[in-house]
């Protein structure tokens, strides 16, 4: 009983993190195109995700001097390619999105920090699948293999490897002093 009221932040920790990744991963993720009116508002979210990731991989590569443009929103077209890179709702990276954002939410702190830090928390992994798409579509077009690597695990690898930073510098800013002895 002394190690439950001694541990008494981790635990809360613990549990509001593991119901905020139940209730996402568990109920909300493969329910929420059945719901009404939250269908259509996480449908907004999910079609903008895209929007920005699509538009801006193909902002990136006609800046490296390579021709691309987007297809029916979902497509790029790289004009050196006989195919299109389809990018589809799975690549977006909103289930990393939603996990740093359980992290902070979960971790004590100030709202008001949290209204600036999980956006920019956003961006960031926003930038690295930006980056995922790029690296996609270079390596099809001058390796003329697009699979030699699994690209969802390198994202993957790379996005928790950035939440943990994330996290890090968020509980180095709210950790509890303790007391000298």
């Amino acid at each position: 009983m002394d190690f439950i009221r001694k541990n008494m932040d981790v635990i809360g920790f613990i549990a509001k993190l593991g119901a905020l990744c139940g209730f996402y991963f568990w109920w909300f993720s493969p329910n929420v195109w059945s719901l009404p009116i939250i269908s259509t508002l996480y449908g907004y979210f999910v079609h903008y995700v895209l929007l920005s990731l699509i538009e801006s991989s193909v902002w990136v590569l006609n800046l490296l001097g390579y021709g691309a443009e987007v297809v029916n929103q979902r497509y790029l077209d790289l004009y050196d390619l006989e195919f299109n890179v389809h990018v589809k709702n799975f690549c977006l990276g909103i289930d990393m999105m939603f996990t740093l954002t359980a992290l902070i939410i979960s971790f004590p702190g100030k709202w008001k920090d949290r209204l600036w830090f999980i956006p920019i928390g956003l961006i960031g992994i926003q930038l690295i699948n930006i980056g995922r798409i790029v690296g996609l579509c270079l390596s099809f077009l001058l390796l003329k293999k697009g699979s030699f690597v699994d690209h969802h695990d390198v994202f993957n690898v790379i996005a928790v490897i950035f939440i943990f930073f994330l996290f890090v510098m968020w509980v180095g800013r709210y950790k509890k002093e303790e007391p000298a002895s």
